[in-house]
């Protein structure tokens, strides 16, 4: 292999280039991004989780009040639009696809400050919560 030679120039058939990459992106960012949002909506709807959660799955919040079960949800709304926003990024002109992915980014740190705050807050207890 000479100077020149790059590995990404010798036609390799695996490469991240490869159109089916993207569909293998586009399918997975649904895949989870439309269950994300369905699975917020109804907790942020109904402020409480469902009977079927597991214990484990809820182990950062100390004390769920319908607050704190509202704000978790809005926090998986903004992590499955996010996953749906990169793939819909796919789909639009550059410009848009550009857009797409901020709002993505945005999405995604607002999930995840609101996810902060409200396992903070689970932890004041309700009677603390009721003042925040």
């Amino acid at each position: 292999m000479g100077l020149t030679d790059c590995p990404g120039e010798r036609g390799s058939d695996l490469s991240i280039e490869w159109p089916a990459v993207g569909w293998v992106v586009l399918g997975i960012s649904y895949a989870v991004g439309a269950p994300l949002l369905g699975i917020g909506l109804y907790i942020a709807i109904r402020g409480s989780f469902p009977g079927w959660w597991m214990e484990w799955m809820l182990w950062p919040v100390k004390h769920v009040t319908p607050g704190v079960a509202r704000l978790q949800g809005a926090t998986v709304v903004g992590l499955g639009l996010s996953a749906v926003a990169i793939g819909l990024s796919m789909w639009v002109s550059e410009l848009a696809g550009g857009v797409l992915v901020i709002v993505a980014i945005a999405a995604y740190l607002v999930g995840a400050g609101l996810y902060v705050y409200s396992t903070w807050l689970s932890r004041r207890g309700p009677q603390e919560q009721e003042l925040a």
